[in-house]
């Protein structure tokens, strides 16, 4: 009786470490696809994918406005932080506390001003938030954080009053 019962039980285990080699094969091998950091993240996923030329300007009614310079760009999307943040129990804490904790380790794309004033960069297409200061007359600044969605053409960003996040004045 023993006799018969040893071939099943070497088949079964046979058959266990097969499962298991393969269980193995299939983790390390979307391991070792992963990227090693951050930075190699958004190199990675930015090399895939056209570039977009996107400029920045200042709008209508900001003539003396003065761009400080660089604005930055995170390939993130905003939109979906602020989902997120709106569906989970955040007590206590605040967006802008969520959405440091969230960006942690994602490196933004510098927008230098030109000799017009404006700001030019190439993109990736995708999801982008955009995060700019002016500086106004009478020591009044503005922040932009504007959710970019990248995709086709050359596109142009304008930042005015009605787009800005928040106007501050030092007295």
């Amino acid at each position: 009786m023993q006799g018969r019962n040893f071939p099943i039980a070497f088949l079964k285990v046979v058959l266990a470490l097969a499962l298991l080699g393969g269980l193995f094969y299939a983790g390390w091998n979307v391991y070792r696809r992963l990227p090693h950091d951050c930075e190699t993240l958004v190199v990675a996923a930015a090399a895939g994918r056209a570039k977009i030329t996107v400029s920045i300007v200042l709008g209508n009614g900001l003539s003396g406005a003065a761009l400080n310079s660089p604005a930055e760009l995170y390939p993130f999307d905003l939109t979906a932080a602020q989902h997120e943040y709106q569906t989970s129990s955040q007590l206590g804490r605040t967006f802008d506390d969520f959405l440091a904790r969230r960006m942690r380790g994602v490196t933004p794309v510098p927008a230098p001003t030109d000799a017009r004033g404006r700001m030019v960069v190439m993109l990736g297409a995708g999801s982008w938030w955009l995060r700019a200061t002016a500086a106004l007359a009478g020591g009044e600044t503005l922040e932009w954080r504007l959710p970019l969605a990248v995709s086709g053409r050359d596109q142009t960003v304008e930042l005015t009053l009605e787009n800005a996040y928040e106007k501050t004045k030092k007295f």
